[in-house]
C-alpha cells in the first residue's frame, strides 16, 4: 500500500522541481528566445541552432529566412515575424526536450532564486552562491518535513477507532512526504548532466 503512494508522491515532486527550469526555456527573455532574437538581429542562424535538435535545423532555417524577409517590412510585420520565429524556436526546443509547447511565456517572470543563481554561476565561473542557496533550501526542506514527521509521531500505526484515522493519515502523509523529499534530492543529486534527460 505504501509503495504506490510513495512512488506517485516522488514522481510529483520531481515533476514540480523541473517545471520551473523548463518554464525558463519558454520565456520571452529566456536563453532560447534571447538566442533567437540575436540570430535575427545578426543575420546568423547558427546562433540559435545549439538550442534545438539537429533534426529541427531545416525547419529553423526556413522560419529564419521567412522571418528575416517579413521583418524587413518594419512595424507590425517586424513584430509578427520576430514573434513567429521566437515561438518556432522555443516550440522546437521543447520538442527536443520531449516536452509539450504551451506557448511563449512573458518576459520578466519570477522563477525564484535558483535559476538566476545558476546563470550567475555559469557567467562568473563561481559555484559558491549556488552551493549556499541549495544548502539552505535543503536544510530548510529537511527540517520542515522531519519536524512534521516528529509532530505526527504519536498517531497510531494501526488506528483502532474511526477517530484515530485522521491522525494516522496525517502521520502517513508526513512520513511519505519526508521519504519522497529525501529520495527526490538523492535522484536530483545523481541526475543527468543534460537537461533533456
Amino acid at each position: 500500500m505504501r509503495t504506490p503512494i510513495l512512488i506517485s508522491t516522488l514522481f510529483g515532486s520531481l515533476l514540480l522541481a523541473t517545471s520551473q527550469a523548463y518554464a525558463h526555456c519558454d520565456s520571452a527573455d529566456g536563453p532560447v528566445a534571447t538566442a533567437a532574437m540575436s540570430a535575427l538581429k545578426s543575420g546568423n542562424v547558427n546562433v540559435v541552432l545549439p538550442y534545438v535538435p539537429e533534426a529541427a535545423e531545416a525547419e529553423i532555417g526556413a522560419a529564419f529566412n521567412q522571418s528575416r524577409a517579413v521583418r524587413a517590412g518594419g512595424g507590425d510585420a517586424k513584430d509578427l515575424a520576430e514573434r513567429f520565429f521566437l515561438e518556432t524556436v522555443v516550440r522546437l526546443h521543447r520538442a527536443g526536450e520531449g516536452a509539450p509547447y504551451t506557448g511563449l511565456k512573458p518576459a520578466g517572470m519570477d522563477f525564484g532564486p535558483a535559476i538566476p543563481a545558476a546563470e550567475q554561476a555559469i557567467a562568473n565561473a563561481d559555484l559558491s552562491k549556488v552551493k549556499a542557496l541549495l544548502d539552505n533550501e535543503v536544510k530548510h526542506g529537511l527540517d520542515a518535513r522531519f519536524g512534521h514527521v516528529l509532530h505526527t509521531r504519536d498517531a497510531p500505526d494501526e488506528p483502532q477507532t474511526r477517530a484515530e484515522v485522521a491522525g494516522a493519515r496525517e502521520r502517513v502523509d508526513a512520513e511519505f512526504g519526508f521519504i519522497a523529499y529525501v529520495e527526490g534530492l538523492r535522484q536530483a543529486a545523481q541526475g543527468a548532466l543534460d537537461h533533456r534527460e
